[in-house]
């Protein structure tokens, strides 16, 4: 990694560059499954250790990290592969839409004259691709940033709404990073990220979900 996440001097809240390499790391690793060296790095420098003791107010956690992770890349890319990207009862959709939009359908011209009092409006929640998707390529557009075009994703993606706020924090734009978090990231992350424990009780993805958890609801107060 070319930017330091955390130094042992260095403090979330008084350092915003600190805070926009959180985002950034995370972002990363929920864009796709950690290589080997970024894993090796992760465990040697104890980065998820060392946002966790920001997040708590702490320094005496027990280490987040397991020493094996470098050797079980393979493992956890499965492990990534069955929670984003393969359709299952265990697959997480890690997009705004889905936890916050709702799909209105009118079926008024399909009501049966047999059965009455039918109600004309259906609404169908978690589907992708909802408004929130357009509102955030509009944010996107409107900060001066524009997807790449060989990024494939849906604009509110987990991912890139985490590298969005690392993004504008990196900038200096505090006030944009904390409407956004307000606006968008902030209603529905934690939400996502409990469907990621659920259905990873152990392994590198349930530990990299409890600590950006605890990262994020300190930002909650740090963002209030």
């Amino acid at each position: 990694m070319s930017q330091e996440v955390l130094s042992s001097q260095s403090s979330v809240e008084a350092d915003p560059m600190a805070r926009a390499a959180v985002y950034l790391l995370f972002a990363r690793l929920f864009r796709e499954a950690p290589s080997v060296k970024l894993l090796r790095e992760i465990v040697q420098r104890r980065l998820l250790t060392l946002i966790e003791q920001r997040g708590e107010g702490s320094g005496s956690l027990d280490p987040a990290e397991d020493p094996r992770w470098p050797q079980q890349a393979e493992a956890i890319a499965v492990e990534y592969a069955r929670l984003f990207a393969v359709p299952g009862k265990q697959a997480v959709h890690p997009y705004e839409s889905v936890y916050c939009d709702t799909l209105s359908i009118d079926t008024s011209t399909a009501c049966s004259a047999y059965f009455g009092d039918q109600r004309p409006i259906v609404g169908l929640p978690g589907f992708i691709g909802g408004p929130s998707a357009s509102a955030i390529a509009k944010a996107y557009a409107e900060a001066g940033f524009e997807l790449d075009p060989a990024c494939h994703e849906l604009p509110d993606h987990l991912s890139i709404e985490l590298e969005f706020v690392g993004r504008l924090l990196e900038r200096g734009d505090a006030d944009d990073a904390k409407a956004f978090f307000q606006e968008h990231l902030g209603r529905w992350v934690v939400r996502c990220l409990e469907d990621v424990k659920r259905d990873v009780p152990v392994g590198f993805y349930r530990t990299a979900a409890d600590t950006l958890t605890t990262f994020l609801q300190y930002e909650q107060q740090l963002l209030r």
